[in-house]
């Protein structure tokens, strides 16, 4: 069922408004509405004045920055956050502006060593390739060496500038070369360092790729510049280490406080989000929204707490049909219906004042699954399997489907034993008998039938009740005509199948006759000027929700006869061993069968045939302005 929701509007002096809306966020009642889509209000939309706006965008700034920097450090949130002073916003403004350049340079020097790092392999490759070739004028100590990369496709100019180097040095220079890889060739040029300049110029001129080595390599040949890239690979993961181990200290000593800060900086932008929705005068604020009717005095009393009661004004509005449309809707209901909400809240949130029909699923569903399933053994494993999982989950709607299924294995379990049931026929070889009657029996078959069509009827039939109670409520016409002439004709039609049946006298024909016709009529006035046509169709559709709760008779035959096949095969393959495999897999698949399937079929049950007959979703989301701490 529905709680009751109160409208209200509050009036305040703007110098309050920041006080009311802490205490608004305290209470966590108030469900608060867009004054713009409120006629009855007349207030023009809040303008937030420019100093409250700057605010805004600081603590925005300061939000995000908290946050880059707790995911620079990795944090983890604390179970208990720390408690904070009334001035925490300057306090993480001073905390931020300390870490930050700590991390930043802490940051940046990571991941200057790891470019370094992923750099090196490759450096490595090309002065290895040149270690066979090296010149023996590589080692004396006036001579320089310069490496040049180019691709393959241009290495004729590698002899053009092998040329201009001898040429520049007057032959006091060696020229050498090697493939680096299939796509790149290397050459090393050694001169004497007198002729550096004009090499340098060379090489410029010609735009030439230079291979640059980190500074942290030093200079000389490649063979030391190979050994003392060799000792930078085993020093720099040291350093990184090192420089990880200094991040994960300040995480320690920050993370904390970056988190309780965060968590404040939010609620405080979260409170201030709030305010476009209000409305305001010359000199006053106005919101609008909905609280529930037995919270109002709690509201009254904390706004009257706000400058002594003086300046803040709460009032009732009136409950017009137009405001009933809008007001938000709680759902009121025992524990052992509230899984059936979630299950309810999949297809469409009940509108306000109207019927929830969570309680009417949790009475139904049920059963039809039991009936569906009836099996001891069954329904004891589901029972169990429900229940173990429910241990993994502790809220949510996995939660509440576990909790439906369980409760839908116990009523399996005690159709289990009015059916005689226990993994099909095998209770039977125990001793087992049907304390109502045998289904799987052929001269039972059509009882059974004729059970789950009765049962389909008087389901359908409540729906029909519950709508026409609903359009009379509404003052709809229209729902009115639809769902009264449904229930006349179906009432019409059941008075037909107990005259034909020898169970009502053959006089009632002609006024059975006549509710079915009246029932197409008025289906059809319902229906507009289409309504001639699609009145029949209608009734016809009704008669087909009606007949399709023989699923439940059909579904739980097909689970019967599955389990007696694995019965069966069990005797009927020569190795013990493989048909009781056999058996047990085939019992297993039927388990999971008869978990899903009666789950599916009881919800469309509910879905498709009862509640379209008087349901009416699209209920608003209650929604109450509160704090997230």
């Amino acid at each position: 069922m529905n709680r009751e929701m109160v409208p209200i509007q509050i009036v305040g002096l703007k110098n309050d408004l920041q006080a009311s809306v802490r205490a608004l966020r305290a209470l966590g009642c108030v469900h608060i509405e867009e004054l713009a889509e409120l006629p009855e209000i007349s207030a023009r939309p809040l303008m937030l004045d420019h100093e409250t706006a700057r605010a805004q965008e600081e603590l925005s700034l300061l939000l995000a920055r908290t946050g880059g920097l707790l995911d620079a450090l990795h944090g983890t949130a604390p179970k208990t956050l720390p408690a904070l002073s009334e001035d925490y916003v300057n306090e993480a403004r001073a905390g931020v502006d300390e870490l930050m350049p700590k991390l930043k340079s802490l940051t940046s020097q990571k991941e200057k060593l790891e470019a370094e790092l992923a750099s090196l392999p490759r450096f490595e490759t090309t002065l290895r390739k040149l270690l066979p070739i090296l010149p023996p004028s590589v080692r004396e100590p006036e001579n320089r060496s310069v490496g040049i990369l180019v691709s393959r496709e241009h290495m004729d100019i590698l002899d053009l500038i092998g040329k201009r180097v001898l040429e520049l040095t007057q032959g006091q220079a060696d020229a050498v070369a090697t493939d680096v890889d299939s796509s790149t060739r290397a050459m090393l040029i050694v001169f004497n360092e007198k002729f550096t300049h004009e090499i340098e110029s060379l090489l410029g001129r010609e735009d030439i790729s230079r291979l640059r080595l980190p500074a942290e390599l030093g200079e000389g040949s490649p063979d030391v510049v190979l050994a003392a890239l060799y000792r930078r690979m085993k020093v720099i993961p040291d350093q990184i280490a090192g420089i990880n181990r200094e991040i994960a200290a300040l995480s320690e000593q920050w993370s904390g406080k970056l988190f309780a800060w965060r968590a404040a900086l939010q609620e405080e932008i979260d409170a201030s989000s709030i305010l476009p929705k209000f409305g305001e005068t010359d000199s006053t604020f106005v919101l609008a929204g909905w609280v529930p009717a037995d919270q109002f005095e709690a509201v009254e009393a904390a706004l009257r707490g706000i400058s002594d009661g003086a300046s803040v004004f709460l009032q009732k509005l009136q409950m017009t049909p137009a405001l009933k449309k809008r007001a938000p809707v709680i759902l009121q209901n025992p524990s052992v219906v509230k899984p059936f909400e979630s299950l309810v809240n999949m297809l469409a949130l009940p509108r306000y004042g109207h019927i929830d029909p969570s309680r009417l699923m949790a009475f139904f569903l049920p059963i039809f699954f039991g009936m569906i399933l009836g099996d001891v053994g069954y329904g004891t494993l589901a029972l169990l399997i429900s229940l173990g999982l429910l241990r993994r989950f502790k809220a949510g709607v996995t939660r509440d489907i576990l909790l439906v299924l369980a409760m839908g294995s116990a009523w399996a379990i005690l159709f289990g034993f009015l059916f005689g049931e226990a993994f099909g026929t095998l209770g039977e070889h125990f001793g087992m008998r049907a304390l109502w009657f045998d289904r799987a029996s052929p001269e039972n078959v059509m009882s059974l039938l004729l059970m789950t069509v009765g049962i389909g009827a008087a389901h359908i039939t409540l729906g029909l009740l519950l709508g026409v109670w609903e359009a009379i409520k509404d003052k709809s016409r229209n729902h009115l005509l639809e769902r009264g002439g449904m229930l006349l004709g179906l009432i019409g039609l059941f008075f037909i199948v107990g005259i034909l049946a020898d169970l009502m006298p053959q006089g009632f024909m002609s006024v059975s006759i006549a509710f079915v016709i009246v029932g197409v009529v008025m289906l059809g006035a319902s229906l507009g000027t289409l309504g001639i046509v699609m009145g029949p169709i209608e009734f016809l559709t009704l008669i087909g929700n009606v007949l399709s709760y023989l699923r439940i008779a059909a579904i739980g035959l097909a689970s019967v006869f599955l389990a007696k096949v694995a019965n069966e095969m069990a005797g009927m393959v020569g190795n013990v061993v493989v048909g009781a495999i056999l058996a047990i897999l085939i019992h297993a698949l039927n388990l999971v069968l008869g978990m899903f399937s009666p789950t599916i079929h009881s919800l469309r049950l509910h879905y498709v045939e009862f509640f379209r007959k008087f349901y009416e979703g699209g209920g608003r989301r209650y929604e109450p302005f509160k704090s997230r701490l």
